[in-house]
């Protein structure tokens, strides 16, 4: 019987089919057809059926990255950390938000599924002393984290936290829990790793009820659901991260505004997007970096990334152990 992932609860309505971002192999042989399903006790919606742990993981470390997506076109180790201002300022505007709730003047700090680093090195620029962990599937990321000086566990996060030496003061899961096929063992495994006092900072996209059933649309979003299992509004996930033992500190709606678009607009291909796939790459860079294309850029510093409340693409958490 599917129950679900956050309370166990048994009544699960459909909501719509899966949408897939790629037309052939990568995700949709590891998914196959699933429906996205809510849960009518807690609120959680999850993909239906699951992929397999083994099949993840393969997605993950092989396709995830490739073919240049996720930041892969630009990761480059001599201009970190602003060879991607996207997650540069992710990064610092979770740095703020986090910091202030760390007690520890040098913390030791876990970032799981930490990408290409930049949260680490927001965290590192408000404790210089800190000690730096991940953990990363993602070969090109692993390879770049170690470049940067973060110390890379490539193991699953539910082997490496049962064995971890020591405890962390600050456990970071950006856009990361919606990819976990059991997120609420994962949570009660990251609050047994927790220091006393220690902290967990979460991070999901928004996706409530509006954003479910109808076209939601911000180029800093995904349209699709590939590869995510669970679907957060913010009442969700409060119940979720409080049930595994873990107090709340702060939890919001945070980035740019959702704007919704027509099924038709939806389904056509984002057009900056498409244009810019179909320059060749040192054309591309070389638009990039004109005068005139800089309101088409993200910039040093988005306000966006650190304004909260309403109908925002994310959700931020930050949350004590208990």
């Amino acid at each position: 019987m599917t129950t679900c992932l956050s309370c166990g609860g048994d009544r699960l309505a459909r909501v719509r089919p899966y949408r897939f971002v790629s037309r052939r192999g990568g995700g949709r042989e590891v998914f196959g057809a699933p429906w996205l399903v809510e849960c009518a006790r807690c609120g959680l919606v999850q993909a239906e059926p699951r992929p397999s742990p083994d099949a993840l993981t393969r997605y993950y470390r092989e396709d995830y990255r490739k073919g240049g997506l996720h930041g892969a076109d630009v990761a480059d180790p001599a201009a970190f950390p602003r060879d991607n201002l996207f997650y540069f300022n992710r990064g610092r505007s979770i740095a703020e938000l986090a910091a202030a709730h760390v007690t520890a003047s040098r913390p030791r700090v876990l970032d799981i599924g930490a990408g290409w680093g930049h949260l680490l090195h927001a965290l590192a620029e408000r404790f210089p002393g800190a000690e730096r962990h991940a953990i990363e599937y993602s070969r090109v990321c692993v390879d770049h984290l170690t470049a940067i000086g973060v110390t890379v566990d490539t193991r699953p996060a539910e082997e490496v936290l049962p064995a971890v030496r020591g405890r962390f003061d600050l456990i970071t899961l950006s856009h990361v829990l919606e990819h976990l096929l059991r997120p609420a063992d994962a949570l009660r495994l990251m609050r047994d790793a927790l220091a006393p006092g220690g902290v967990l900072y979460v991070e999901v996209p928004h996706i409530g009820r509006d954003a479910l059933r109808r076209h939601a649309d911000h180029r800093w979003a995904p349209r699709f659901d590939e590869p995510h299992v669970t679907f957060f509004a913010p009442d969700a996930l409060r119940r979720l991260v409080a049930a595994a033992g873990f107090t709340e500190l702060f939890c919001d709606t945070a980035g740019p505004r959702y704007r919704y678009i027509s099924g038709l607009r939806f389904r056509l291909p984002p057009l900056r997007a498409t244009v810019a796939g179909m320059l060749p790459k040192p054309v591309f860079d070389y638009l990039r970096g004109q005068a005139a294309t800089s309101a088409l850029r993200v910039q040093d510093r988005e306000p966006e990334f650190y304004e909260y409340g309403g109908d925002r693409i994310w959700i931020r958490s930050v949350w004590r152990g208990g």
